[in-house]
């Protein structure tokens, strides 16, 4: 881990994946996701950001439907969370960083992860995304693994 992330916060980025997991009672890995994403939950300290936002509304309404889906975004929505907007110096960064890491694996949605996490000073996220286990200052939590 580099000096600038030594002093990393304690918050967790959780990727849209897991919510996919977490909200498709159906996924066959909903399951492996339930209990860290509750444990998360209660901790309070979840950073997401505008992208998630956008993500896991658009997998919700697609695979769930516009009424189910809908009604699983309400409950997603009113979950605690750190928001971060994805703004023009936001946007900066993760160009910056899409251009560092896309050899990675990361595209364009993955660096405005990395670009929040630079932003709070996170380095852990829970995903099941194999690009961001390659990011050298980044600890991922992947509980489908986990299991």
């Amino acid at each position: 881990m580099n000096s600038r992330r030594s002093g990393a916060s304690s918050m967790l980025i959780i990727d849209s994946n897991i919510w996919a997991y977490y909200f498709d009672e159906d996924a066959p890995e909903h399951d492996f996701v339930v209990d860290d994403v509750e444990e998360a939950l209660r901790s309070e300290r979840i950073a997401i950001n505008t992208i998630i936002i956008i993500e896991v509304a658009h997998f919700l309404i697609k695979n769930l439907g516009p009424l189910l889906g809908r009604n699983k975004l309400s409950i997603f929505l009113s979950f605690p969370f750190r928001i971060v907007d994805l703004n023009y110096e936001l946007t900066l960064r993760a160009l910056d960083l899409l251009a560092k890491y896309s050899h990675l694996g990361i595209g364009g949605r993955d660096a405005t992860i990395l670009a929040t996490a630079e932003t709070l000073s996170i380095n852990e996220i829970m995903t099941h995304d194999e690009a961001f286990k390659r990011i050298e200052w980044l600890n991922t939590i992947d509980p489908v693994l986990k299991r």
